[in-house]
């Protein structure tokens, strides 16, 4: 008996020694990502994946935790997470659903199926007679970590980042001004709308906002929403990014998160016109793959498809 319960001992100490090495690794110099050793970067990361048509964005933050922001039409999520996550990573600090569309919350079940989910963040809107989101619903109360639904002028502290949210504004519910806010509505202006801040640098996203929210946001914000970085609303849809929004926000670059030849000829020809205009440099997804921007001490560094593959190089606006 003696015997056994000091081999249980042993076997306990070199389990938890294990849990701390790992736990250890996601904040070491080098990370292990896709089986290779990849030199972590000192600041925050920001992955726009290559999921298809929808959205997935991936945050790291200069204190180790991370972000997802929606989680495209489905289970490619995870194919996608595998390319920037370690294999041995099993923790997501906050999923973030910007709206109840599914080319932005299809593989949002797969994701809490796979991984521990500690923070859901979500608009309070729903989608009736959806199965797909009431399969996503009925994970999502599965999973044991927060549910948090946003509200305009919240901020978090994440690491050094700050992230101000700025919509959704539920006060404003069925305001004609801005189509479809009530809680049964899965219109695209009821998106979760935020901007991440980290070291003089800004990063504005947009979720699927179109025309009348960007008006909104244009007057209750004006030149606050000024950023270096934008993630486009709606894939770079025409019914987005007018130009009297481009020219407040004047970006250095420019997201469209699209698929390849995709039925809605998204990015829009006259988006691209209007960032042309705005001397905004234009990534997209559906040519470029996965597009990563770092910021840190040096500035804005962009790669396309690998992590290590170092395209540019850019200070911020001031």
């Amino acid at each position: 008996m003696k015997k056994l319960l000091i081999t249980i001992g042993i076997l306990l100490v070199i389990v938890c020694a294990m849990l701390w090495f790992v736990k250890r690794d996601k904040n070491e110099v080098t990370q292990d990502v896709a089986g290779e050793k990849v030199e972590q970067f000192e600041g925050i990361k920001m992955t726009f994946l290559d999921i298809g048509q929808g959205d997935a964005t991936f945050i790291e933050f200069d204190n180790g935790q991370q972000m997802l922001v929606d989680c495209s039409e489905d289970a490619r999520v995870l194919e996608a997470l595998g390319r920037v996550m370690s294999y041995y990573d099993h923790d997501i600090d906050y999923m973030v659903v910007t709206h109840p569309d599914s080319d932005h919350f299809g593989g949002c079940e797969d994701v809490l199926n796979r991984f521990d989910v500690r923070h859901i963040v979500h608009t309070g809107f729903e989608k009736n007679n959806d199965s797909q989101w009431d399969a996503f619903l009925s994970a999502k109360d599965l999973e044991s970590g927060d549910h948090i639904e946003i509200n305009k002028e919240d901020v978090w502290n994440i690491g050094s980042s700050s992230l101000h949210f700025l919509y959704p504004d539920h006060s404003l519910s069925g305001d004609s001004k801005i189509p479809g806010l009530n809680k049964e509505s899965n219109n695209n202006n009821t998106s979760i709308i935020f901007e991440l801040s980290y070291g003089g640098y800004s990063v504005l996203m947009m979720g699927d906002a179109e025309e009348p929210l960007e008006k909104y946001l244009l007057s209750i914000y004006g030149d606050q929403l000024d950023s270096d970085i934008l993630k486009l609303g709606h894939h770079g849809s025409d019914s987005s990014s007018i130009q009297e929004f481009i020219n407040v926000v004047t970006p250095l670059h420019a997201i469209a998160s699209a698929g390849v030849s995709n039925k809605f000829g998204h990015p829009s020809r006259r988006v691209l016109k209007r960032l042309e205009r705005a001397s905004s440099t234009v990534w997209r997804t559906d040519q470029q793959g996965d597009i990563e921007f770092g910021i840190g001490i040096n500035g804005i560094e962009i790669s396309e498809n690998s992590p290590n593959f170092l395209i540019s190089n850019s200070p911020n606006k001031n």
